[in-house]
């Protein structure tokens, strides 16, 4: 149970219920528990939108970023959400798996210098090798875009912990069933 109460779509004023609505994202916890403050979960949900949109990353490695952070800050709550969505998205069971596992073995150059760089972000770890490696494959518009996005999952999973956001149902696990 959440530290703090989860509003459901209806408890918010009529101009915010679009931020719980099934065209948005739902009722998820996260999002339920964010709607203590509907002005700041609007700010979130168009800033993250924004970053999906506008990171300079295909849809599978926006997924392969949002992993690499969950699995580095064994953040559960956005792996089990983002998992599906990483299927959905087209990244194969071998690169979820070794993201989950930390091998490469499964990985191109290009992700797993990029997953290796979004990890580096989360952990506050970038160094000049980690850098370079990315940049070899990343613009500096994406570069910006990529540390953006594993920032906010960062910062995500920080007001999951915080606030002690439960999963909606039971983990998926680290490890892919499919």
């Amino acid at each position: 149970m959440s530290r703090l109460s989860s509003l459901a779509q209806a408890d918010l004023p009529d101009d915010y219920q679009y931020l719980l609505s099934d065209d948005a994202m739902g009722e998820i916890n996260l999002l339920c528990v964010m709607a203590n403050n509907p002005d700041a979960l609007q700010a979130y949900m168009r800033y993250g939108s924004a970053l999906w949109r506008d990171c300079g990353l295909n849809g599978a490695d926006v997924e392969r970023v949002i992993l690499a952070v969950a699995r580095e800050l064994d953040a559960e709550y956005e792996w089990h959400q983002h998992y599906p969505i990483a299927r959905s998205e087209g990244v194969p069971s071998g690169e979820i798996r070794a993201l989950a596992d930390g091998t490469t073995d499964a990985l191109s150059s290009r992700v797993d210098a990029l997953t290796t760089y979004a990890q580096a972000v989360a952990d506050d770890a970038v160094d000049d090798a980690v850098f370079a490696a990315a940049a070899e494959f990343l613009d500096d518009a994406t570069l910006v875009g990529v540390t953006l996005l594993a920032t906010h999952y960062l910062a995500t999973q920080r007001f999951i912990s915080a606030l002690d956001v439960p999963i909606e149902e039971s983990f998926v696990g680290w490890t892919p069933r499919t």
